[in-house]
């Protein structure tokens, strides 16, 4: 060994032992290290292909921050990344922590997820339909004024997109393409957010995509199919429990609809139902308990929601004129006036098996009445020989009979204090227990032509009430017309009127009454405190020249049917977005049930169709 070999040998021994692999000593391994593929772009609503990192050394843990973007997960054993986004995200550096016994470090991942919207709507042949779709901006880090672009190979909606802003929300509001040929049209329609008008500067999120299924039908087209969905509750929806839903029949139903959610259901033959020589049809479908009821050919006749199969069936025809009127239900009972002349009476039907539990009798003269209604004192109707109103407590024993005017086919408005009974000379208001008249409003606009109302009084907020004399509409093709009026109960006056083609019940809610006027034909949206018009809809199609229905709201929907078709307008943009090609009565059961049930043309049978709106 040289001298050199001998001063290396006990530099080893001082400063290491074992230099060259001996000795029993331990070192620390490193701190692990790990990288992801980046940047990565995911779309919204597809499961992403799981992103695992490279690693180098020992990891046993990792952990992200700022949490994922929702519906990505980290696998806090692998580092990897996995899931289904469920919202659009901006571009975000998103810091992973990986820790081994060496220690930790750190690795970047950047992650954008692109928005996904799904559209699916029916149109009716010739009319487009206004989808619109919601955008957060702050979560998809949207500044400034928001521009768009919508490219749609399809060509269904090709148009250009209108944008509005409320608050940290911007709406897009998409156009169908009116002249879509009839059928099924799907494609996806890609959006381009950007901040400038050209759409030269993307966004943070430069792109939507929407998903669309759009059919478009004709009239007289195919049934689409039954789809018999499980019933489920629609929070906070009541029964429609008698003519324009409730005792102060405002056609009001405490709902938002989503018309992405539309869809047949089932459809079934029932007995056409006019009045005035089949001009108008008032027939009303009541519901209660996952049963709706109906009337027709001296019957009432319940059915299952869900299929509309029979569920049982009461017939008048052994009564000595028989007759029968529409039902109205609640708690357990059917109400309904049949029979004429002398042998009139209001039957108690349990509506769970069909038996009668009190028939108790009233006079008429060969009248047709509405649904009745039923308050928290009792349930009220008109009749009598000359005219007037019933009311019955709820096991069936009369409470008094109040005088109006003889006209056929109204009925009353109740609320916990007072019944509103409009017969045209006049708004008549009785004490629900008593009878005792409380108020009478003469109308200075109404004409007595036909003995027909055809509609009844609107409660409005307290001491207002809307009415007209609906039947007068058709008169002379609609040259007669009527007028919309509003009776103040605090000064008992008519306060206000609007003279139009007024041919159905209008719908009340939040200061704002709802009405179908023929001429001009569109439906108005009216403030209650003087009339005053705050927005109309005329329907697209030229086919449609009149409506046949009362209005229908909810709180973010009025839908209503013309001559052809039933449409879904929305109150915000005042734009459709859903019609279908049958139109008739309207009512919409807690279990997210929309029946439209066809004018029909005289006697015989029409059509009831159910639609799915939850």
């Amino acid at each position: 060994m040289n001298a050199k070999g001998i001063g290396a040998a006990v530099i080893c021994a001082v400063i290491a032992s074992g230099c060259g692999g001996g000795g029993g000593g331990s070192s620390t391994p490193p701190a692990p290290q790990a990288s992801y593929v980046s940047p990565s772009t995911y779309v919204q609503g597809q499961a992403i292909t799981p992103l695992a990192p490279a690693v180098t050394g020992t990891a046993t843990t990792f952990s992200a921050a700022p949490a994922l973007p929702a519906g990505l997960a980290l696998d806090a054993a692998t580092g990897v990344i996995s899931g289904t986004p469920t919202t659009g995200a901006p571009d975000g550096d998103y810091t992973i922590t990986i820790a081994g016994p060496g220690g930790s470090t750190t690795a970047h991942v950047h992650l954008s997820i692109e928005p996904v919207a799904n559209v699916t709507r029916t149109a009716v042949a010739g009319t487009s339909v206004y989808p619109t779709v919601t955008l957060d901006a702050t979560a998809l880090g949207l500044t400034g004024t928001l521009h768009v672009a919508v490219t749609d190979a399809g060509g269904t909606f090709a148009a250009p997109v209108t944008v509005s802003a409320s608050g940290t929300t911007r709406v897009l509001e998409f156009t169908s393409a009116g002249s879509a040929a009839a059928g099924m049209h799907t494609g996806q329609a890609v959006v381009s957010l950007c901040q400038d008008v050209a759409c030269t500067t993307p966004q943070a999120v430069p792109t939507l995509l929407v998903n669309y299924s759009l059919t478009v039908m004709a009239p007289n087209g195919a049934w689409p199919g039954n789809h018999l969905t499980t019933l489920s509750s629609m929070p906070g929806a009541p029964e429609w429990a008698t003519f324009q839903g409730n005792a102060a029949h405002t056609g009001y139903v405490p709902v938002t609809l989503d018309p992405n959610q539309f869809g047949t259901r089932w459809q079934l033959g029932v007995p056409a139902f006019l009045y005035f020589n089949g001009l108008f049809n008032l027939a009303t479908v009541t519901t209660e308990g996952g049963k709706f009821y109906i009337a027709g050919n001296n019957a009432v006749t319940a059915h299952s929601e869900f299929d509309g199969s029979t569920a049982w069936s009461y017939s008048f025809a052994a009564l000595p004129d028989p007759s029968v009127n529409p039902p109205a239900v609640s708690n357990g009972t059917v109400y309904v006036a049949a029979g004429q002349q002398s042998s009139t009476y209001m039957f108690g039907l349990d509506a769970g098996t069909g038996s009668v539990k009190f028939r108790s009798a009233m006079s008429s003269q060969w009248e047709d009445y509405l649904a009745p209604t039923v308050g928290p004192s009792g349930v009220y109707t008109n009749a009598g020989t000359y005219g007037g109103l019933y009311g019955f407590d709820s096991q069936g024993t009369q409470l008094f009979f109040g005088s109006t005017a003889q006209q056929s086919a109204w009925t009353p408005a109740v609320d916990a204090s007072s019944v509103y009974a409009y017969s045209g000379d006049a708004l008549r208001v009785f004490d629900p227990v008593s009878g005792a008249l409380k108020a009478s409003i003469s109308d200075p606009t109404f004409t007595n032509y036909i003995y027909e109302i055809g509609g009844s009084a609107v409660l409005g907020a307290p001491d207002s009430v809307f009415a007209a004399a609906y039947g007068n509409s058709w008169l002379n093709g609609g040259g007669i017309g009527n007028s919309l009026v509003h009776f103040n109960l605090q000064s008992n006056t008519v306060d206000w009127s609007i003279h139009g083609v007024y041919p159905s019940t209008p719908a009340y809610n939040g200061g704002v009454v709802y009405v179908a006027n023929n001429n001009p034909l569109r439906v108005e949206a009216r403030a209650e405190a003087d009339g005053s018009l705050i927005w109309s809809w005329t329907p697209q199609a030229a086919g449609d020249t009149k409506f046949v229905s009362e209005v229908l709201l909810t709180q973010n929907t009025l839908v209503v049917s013309t001559n052809l078709s039933t449409y879904a307008i929305d109150r915000t943009t005042h734009h459709v977005v859903w019609s279908y090609p049958i139109a008739g009565n309207l009512a919409l059961s807690p279990n997210g049930i929309l029946y439209i049930e066809s004018y029909g043309t005289g006697s015989g049978t029409t059509t009831l169709t159910a639609i799915n709106v939850h």
